[in-house]
């Protein structure tokens, strides 16, 4: 499979969840074509309260990467999550490595911020509606480009005020998501997702 993808159903169903990078930087026009994609993405009443903040240099990478090891002490006991022993060649174990290295290595990577300013008169699932499809569009575009992304829950747990203070986030904006980006070691795709069967009802709950 070659690393770039223009059909949209190609790049839909390989944007598999990327977290092994070479060191090889991601330059700024890739990039941008990732943030512009994230820009077209649809927002309530067209508002577009939201903000991408590019986090590369080294000390934003250095905040990034205490995030990191603030999450990994909570998603290790969350998710039953230990470091595999090198005999251990299964698919679990595959994953938890690559998660692992993803924690390790989290201060050598570019990454970027998604937040979506608060309104009181909307709870925050309904402005997840504003600000998800941005960073859903910037993964497509990522992969589009052949380049490998990862969604994390670094801007979540203790990682929040670190990244907030760094960044200097307003308090009534919210952090709504983060994604690693970089060129993959390795190869995208194809997705592993439930069949339709399981996933699609029609006009009732539980029925086909």
């Amino acid at each position: 499979m070659t690393r770039t993808a223009t059909d949209v159903w190609t790049v839909m169903s390989t944007a598999r969840t990327i977290r092994r990078f070479t060191d090889e930087p991601v330059d700024e026009a890739t990039l941008n074509r990732c943030l512009q994609a994230a820009a077209w993405a649809p927002s309530g009443a067209n508002a577009q309260e939201r903000r991408f903040i590019v986090l590369r240099s080294p000390e934003s990478r250095a905040v990034v990467a205490k995030a990191a090891e603030q999450s990994l002490r909570v998603i290790e006991p969350a998710y039953g999550m230990t470091r595999p022993d090198d005999d251990d060649h299964s698919r679990r174990a595959r994953t938890a490595r690559a998660t692992y290295e993803l924690h390790d290595r989290a201060g050598e990577f570019t990454s970027v911020l998604f937040s979506q300013k608060r309104f009181p008169t909307a709870s925050e699932l309904l402005l997840g509606g504003s600000i998800f499809p941005a960073m859903q569009n910037f993964l497509l575009a990522a992969r589009a480009q052949g380049l490998g992304a990862c969604m994390t829950s670094w801007a979540a747990y203790g990682g929040e005020p670190l990244l907030r203070e760094a960044v200097g986030v307003p308090d009534d904006w919210m952090l709504a998501g983060h994604i690693v980006v970089g060129w993959p070691r390795g190869k995208h795709g194809p997705v592993r997702r439930r069949p339709m069967a399981e996933v699609v009802y029609k006009d009732q709950w539980e029925s086909s």
